[in-house]
């Protein structure tokens, strides 16, 4: 996994500079409860990054492999969403071609494109349709802690501009946030079926953090089917 983390951290580290976390919350399609009953889920990822003075952001690949780890335990023991499998690749290249594509939907998804606008990625639909399957789940989380020198100087500036503008204009930097989603694609009618993603002030390293991130990506999909 180190192999596919290190190739994410060149392509991908822009999904950082995210300020927010869209509402994309719910059904995007009109597929049936009756319809998923059987969705294999891939290998979740992770993308964890330190802030340091001057809120310059350091990838790091080992608090990356730890968050995984963390969500990949979080999805597990979720009992809500209809997962009777796991999408296991051994071929290494397959494996960070999934990863991509992976984190270019939740680009697309967190930016300001139309989750109905958004296609099936390749090899995604074709690993699904390989192995006669039509639903695949798709968890990902990103996050960031901050050093605390990076801290107290956010702070301070906030501060200043709090005085500067008389209480008009606040900013409260955050020590850490964790953002997340989960995604249901249909290889069958090659398009989402059902996403959640969501932005939350928890600590990327701590096992509650992915508790509380996975009661609220799966809330839609347990209250459409309660």
């Amino acid at each position: 996994m180190k192999k596919t983390s290190r190739i994410l951290m060149a392509a991908l580290l822009m999904a950082f500079l995210l300020a927010s976390c869209s509402s994309n919350r719910g059904f995007v399609s009109s597929v049936k409860r009756s319809e998923i009953k059987q969705v294999q889920q891939f290998e979740p990822l992770s993308l964890v990054g330190v802030v340091f003075d001057g809120d310059r952001m350091v990838y790091s690949d080992t608090l990356s492999l730890v968050a995984q780890g963390l969500l990949e335990t979080a999805l597990t023991k979720d009992e809500t969403l209809p997962v009777t499998g796991k999408m296991d690749i051994d071929d290494e290249d397959i494996s960070s071609r999934v990863a991509i594509e992976i984190y270019q939907m939740m680009n697309l998804i967190e930016g300001r494109t139309r989750v109905q606008d958004i296609p099936l990625p390749p090899t995604i639909d074709s690993i699904l349709e390989a192995r006669n399957e039509r639903f695949g789940l798709l968890a990902y989380s990103r996050g960031f802690v901050r050093t605390e020198d990076s801290y107290d100087k956010a702070f301070g500036k906030g501060a200043a501009l709090t005085l500067l503008t008389l209480g008009s204009y606040t900013v409260i930097p955050h020590k850490y946030e964790t953002h997340g989603g989960v995604i249901i694609v249909d290889s069958l009618n090659d398009n989402i079926a059902y996403v959640t993603t969501g932005a939350f002030e928890y600590h990327p390293l701590k096992a509650e953090t992915y508790k509380k991130l996975m009661i609220e990506l799966v809330r839609v999909f347990r209250k459409r089917y309660s």
